[in-house]
């Protein structure tokens, strides 16, 4: 079988690595520079393509671009190569393999409702540190987005406190440019809402800015910047915060708790559109699954702070029901199989995992259900999330 012919500066590229073309020698040369240092500095790899190369096949040039075996590729750059379901071949280096397994703990503490350990301050106050930083996330394996993150996560590490606490954040920002901090949802004093030049100077670039409030009040909040909102929310400065009621009487116990921030990324699209729909920084199939067993009571708080799209969340094989809007308690909890979420708000929802199998959740916008707004051969991403109930 005759090996794939890939073009190697793109793929060089997108992993990384500086390629340039070798006129005397006719090879393409390969600084095997290892992603994201900068000092460091190898011997380039050459891959000869003046000549056959592996089972007879000759290297391509379309339109002046070098065609080379995707085999001999992957050797020299330390990657690897997958076919996936929709027939098209993904090559990843090793180095992103194991920075995406690096963030799994991140993305998973977001997803299991665990917030991150604060300091306790002498006068008892719960203190905490947001570092809006500039930072490379992977959505998905082997896409890298060039995005904003604090604490070097996407979304912000989980903030979770108890209702009444006293709370201190300090947001320091090593971003290019001035950002606030807005605590959404949440009832704090004028000067501790992070709206620029409205209740607070902008922290400018080096500096840092600390906010103090006592929780309140209890349910499912968020934060996010306040400056150059479309840039930066949309670039990942956001998180979830979450209020716990001071009474743990009076809310309803659940055998598990998801947290599910939705958003996304532009990373192909021509556009200002999103091509890579997200959620907790991750696009499926690299969502993780909710996994429970037949009988389990579930409760998933849904919190959509994408900058523009509406997102209309489905479950396959159950109804659930919507138990709190935006924080607050529904007095009727109303029974439905999908809930319309729009920028800014969100959803608390509650469900019986009555039907054993996988079952889909998923937004039902179903462009918002492909990566890189393409779908071949049946394959999937986006907005969806596996529910494996098993006996």
């Amino acid at each position: 079988m005759h090996d794939v012919m890939v073009p190697i500066r793109a793929v060089s590229e997108m992993t990384g690595h500086f390629v340039g073309w070798d006129p005397v020698h006719h090879a393409v040369m390969i600084d095997s520079l290892k992603p994201h240092a900068e000092t460091e500095y190898t011997a380039p790899i050459s891959i000869i393509v003046s000549e056959q190369v592996r089972d007879g096949i000759h290297p391509i040039s379309v339109n002046g671009t070098v065609m080379v075996p995707a085999g001999e590729l992957t050797k020299a750059i330390d990657a690897e190569e997958a076919w996936s379901s929709g027939n098209s071949l993904q090559i990843t280096s090793h180095q992103s393999l194991k920075e995406f397994a690096d963030e799994d703990e991140q993305v998973n503490d977001v997803f299991h409702g665990v917030g991150m350990k604060p300091h306790i301050a002498p006068d008892g106050a719960k203190e905490f540190t947001l570092v809006a930083e500039p930072h490379k996330w992977e959505p998905v394996k082997g896409v890298v987005a060039d995005a904003l993150a604090y604490n070097g996560q996407v979304p912000g590490p989980l903030i979770r406190v108890t209702e009444g606490e006293h709370v201190r954040i300090t947001l320091v920002n090593h971003l290019s440019e001035p950002t606030t901090l807005h605590w959404h949802g949440l009832s704090v004093p004028n000067a501790m809402d992070g709206v620029p030049d409205i209740t607070q100077k902008p922290v400018q670039p080096g500096d840092s800015f600390t906010y103090d409030f006592i929780a309140g009040p209890a349910g499912t909040h968020m934060y996010h910047s306040h400056y150059d909102d479309m840039a930066q929310v949309g670039g990942g400065l956001y998180g979830a915060f979450i209020i716990d009621p001071k009474d743990a009487g009076k809310e309803a116990g659940y055998n598990h708790e998801y947290t599910m921030l939705l958003s996304g990324f532009h990373i192909n699209s021509k556009d200002n559109d999103e091509d890579f729909y997200t959620i907790n920084g991750r696009n499926y199939p690299d969502t993780p699954p909710i996994q429970v067993k037949k009988g389990d009571t579930v409760r998933i708080r849904l919190i959509n702070i994408d900058p523009t799209e509406i997102h209309t969340m489905h479950l396959h094989g159950m109804n659930f029901q919507v138990i709190a809007k935006d924080g607050q308690p529904v007095e009727h909890p109303q029974s439905m199989n999908t809930v319309m979420i729009g920028p800014g708000e969100t959803y608390d929802i509650a469900f019986t995992a009555s039907a054993v199998g996988t079952w889909m959740f998923h937004c039902h916008i179903l462009d918002h259900t492909m990566n890189g707004n393409q779908m071949s051969g049946g394959e999937m991403g986006g907005l969806i999330t596996a529910v494996k109930v098993s006996e």
